[in-house]
C-alpha cells in the first residue's frame, strides 16, 4: 500500500483542478468562436441581402457597377461606389428624420409591390 504525502496530495489535487479549469476554457473559447462566426454569418447575410436590393431595383445598373467587381481596390470601380454612395446620401438628405406611421406604410407597401413584380419578371422571363 503507498501512502502520499499531504503536500503530494495537495498537488495532484491542484493539478486536477487546472486540468478542469483548462478543459473548460477550451470549452468556452469553442463556444465564443461559434458565436463570433455566427454573427459574422449573418452579418455577411444581411449586407448580401441589401445588395440584392439595390440591384433588384437597377442602382447598380444605372451607376454601371457590374457583378464581380471590387469596389475597394479597383479605382475605377471605387468611382462607381463613390457615385451609388452619393445618391444614397442625397436620398436620405431627403427623407424627413424620422418616418410618420403613414410614409412608412408607403415605403413598405411600395417595397413589396416592387419585390412581387421583380419575381413576376424573374419567372415570365425564363425561357
Amino acid at each position: 500500500m503507498t501512502l502520499y504525502h499531504p503536500q503530494s496530495l495537495k498537488r495532484l489535487s491542484l493539478q486536477v483542478e487546472i486540468n478542469r479549469l483548462r478543459t473548460q476554457q477550451v470549452v468556452l473559447e469553442q463556444k465564443i468562436k461559434a458565436q463570433t462566426k455566427s454573427a459574422r454569418r449573418a452579418r455577411t447575410r444581411t449586407l448580401i441581402q441589401l445588395g440584392g436590393l439595390l440591384n433588384m431595383i437597377g442602382l447598380t445598373d444605372l451607376c454601371g457597377i457590374v457583378e464581380g467587381e471590387d469596389l475597394q481596390l479597383n479605382m475605377p470601380a471605387q468611382n462607381k461606389a463613390a457615385l451609388l454612395l452619393g445618391m444614397l446620401v442625397t436620398l436620405i438628405e431627403q427623407l424627413p428624420p424620422t418616418l410618420s406611421n403613414e410614409q412608412e406604410n408607403t415605403f413598405k407597401q411600395k417595397g413589396i409591390r416592387t419585390i412581387k413584380m421583380y419575381h413576376y419578371q424573374a419567372l415570365t422571363d425564363k425561357p
